[in-house]
């Protein structure tokens, strides 16, 4: 071993006698990149809760890279928080610093992080599932991580090993340098030996450590577009999950700031029906918007029927808290505090006095679902859902009617307080697939109307293509129309062919047509106009 020090005056007038002095030995959240609050690691630990596949893929990966837990949770922690914090580089190990504080800045800086943060932010599920998928992709790509890290010799291994001896050395130096302060003069002459000893042998372990730490620096900067190709892969699969989540609970779940235990366990299950079926996904993602259009607009303001305010309760509804509960937002020290009132639904929010009565009329929406309409099936069963979603909230009942050939129609009954959330993924997934045939739909809508109490119907016939009414029926329709009053609204989906316009015309109120309109223009006049 190389000698660095002969004296104990040589050892007290070096820097590593200063960092001895000062060491601390590193505790478990030497590895975490990124800060986080009390209430923060709170909801983590119980979104972690019964994750078994995760717990297995964070012990398979820890064998071989002790931070790859830290990286999970710090991953989570960049999603999720409203106010991402880093740790002070002389609070982090060698190790993390040079592996998973790089892969955060490649994530934070990546061009999907926008999109993440946006669906993520502040958001518990959403933030989880896509720090999951993150995390499975890189696990997927570890070994290949590792090597491009730390070379063919696995410096990065090595450096972990380099760093824990280092680090006990530095404590047995300051340990012996406290006793040789300490001590009697009879005893400092052996005393004055070992702390020379000690720094040597501390010495030595601290040039290995940068040695091995410069090493891995430069494999890195040498494969860093491999890398960063990498980690951008598994971004861009977390921004996908992330946004397929956010709209699923969106669409169908209890809301992103859900915090009981068994709505939140609810919402994952979802989550992970949803991410099952591409069909699901791709209704989810229409309906998630109309749901935040329709949501802003119930908000705008006590012309939308909010209610009379008469008392104060206790709760967990933003839109509701009285002003004073808005301090705790002013300072840093009292922020946790209201996050923790809002978590516990303790905010004292405004009472209102909200009768619950009947809409004007029950919905029925027609759906063609033949074989040339399946492209645009998802946007059409967002616009039938968010339907429903109005009907519930005014108690009136909502049916939809999915055709196609003679004869081939399926019908969903959506009763006030009678049906499952299952009930309406079954019904979003539902195609037929076939020919197209009006009168099958409207024969059934007329029956709902006469047998199953529809009163007043308002209907909505969504179809791309042209058939022609049987004039027997067309009348009786007409007949029908005149005496209860109904209207029928009618969305063609012709975008690529606009000649089929007549074919709703006798019997449609009002018409509206993709080849004149955006999909989203025709959801706000049709689903956002009918919110109250």
């Amino acid at each position: 071993m190389r000698t660095y020090f002969r004296s104990l005056s040589d050892v007290l007038g070096s820097p590593l006698a200063q960092a001895a002095q000062s060491f601390q030995r590193g505790s478990a959240d030497s590895h975490r990149v990124l800060k986080a609050t009390k209430l923060e690691d709170a909801v983590y630990r119980d979104l972690r809760r019964g994750d078994d596949d995760l717990d297995a893929v964070e012990k398979t990966c820890g064998e071989k890279l002790s931070t790859f837990p830290s990286l999970s949770r710090d991953i989570y922690q960049s999603f999720y928080s409203l106010n991402v914090r880093k740790q002070p580089d002389t609070a982090l190990s060698e190790q993390t610093r040079r592996f998973n504080a790089p892969i955060l800045d490649e994530v934070m800086g990546g061009e999907d992080y926008p999109a993440i943060k946006a669906a993520c932010e502040g958001r518990q599920i959403p933030s989880y599932e896509a720090a999951g998928e993150f995390i499975t992709q890189v696990a997927g790509q570890l070994d290949d991580l590792l090597e491009k890290a730390g070379g063919e010799k696995k410096a990065l291994n090595t450096l972990e090993r380099l760093e824990q001896r280092r680090d006990e050395s530095l404590e047995a130096l300051q340990k012996l340098m406290e006793q040789t302060a300490k001590a009697d003069p009879s005893q400092r002459s052996d005393l004055e030996q070992l702390v020379v000893k000690a720094a040597n042998r501390a010495q030595s372990q601290v040039n290995q450590a940068d040695a091995v730490g410069r090493m891995v620096r430069d494999q890195m900067l040498r494969n860093k577009d491999a890398i960063s190709t990498c980690i951008a892969a598994a971004a861009k699969a977390a921004a996908q999950k992330a946004e397929g989540v956010a709209s699923a609970i969106m669409a169908w779940g209890y809301g992103p700031d859900c915090n009981e235990p068994e709505q939140r366990a609810a919402d994952m299950e979802l989550a992970a029906r949803v991410s099952q079926s591409s069909v699901l996904l791709e209704v989810a993602r229409y309906l998630g918007r109309l749901k935040e259009l329709m949501d802003g607009k119930r908000k705008n303001g006590y012309a939308y029927g909010r209610g009379e305010k008469y008392s104060l309760e206790l709760g967990g509804d933003i839109n509701r808290a009285i002003a004073s509960e808005f301090v705790m937002l002013s300072m840093p020290e009292t922020l946790p505090l209201f996050l923790r009132k809002l978590q516990r639904k303790t905010l004292k929010q405004y009472q209102r006095r909200e009768p619950v009565c009947k809409g004007s009329g029950d919905i029925i929406c027609m759906l063609d679902e033949s074989a040339s309409a399946e492209g645009q099936a998802p946007w059409c069963k967002a616009v039938a859902l968010a339907l429903l979603d109005i009907a519930m909230r005014d108690q009136r009942r909502f049916a939809v009617i999915h055709f196609a050939g003679t004869g081939h129609f399926q019908t969903d009954l959506f009763l006030p307080g009678r049906y499952t959330r299952e009930d309406v993924l079954h019904c979003a997934e539902t195609f037929l697939n076939g020919n197209t045939d009006y009168e099958t739909p409207l024969r059934e809508a007329l029956r709902l109307m006469e047998q199953e109490g529809f009163e007043n119907a308002d209907m909505v016939f969504v179809t791309d293509g042209a058939c022609v009414l049987p004039s027997s029926f067309l009348e009786q329709l007409k007949q029908e129309q005149a005496d209860k009053g109904f209207q029928i609204t009618g969305i063609l989906l012709d975008q690529e062919s606009a000649d089929f316009e007549f074919s709703l015309q006798e019997f449609c109120t009002s018409i509206y047509r993709t080849s004149e309109l955006s999909h989203d223009q025709i959801a706000e006049k049709i689903v956002v106009g009918r919110v109250a």
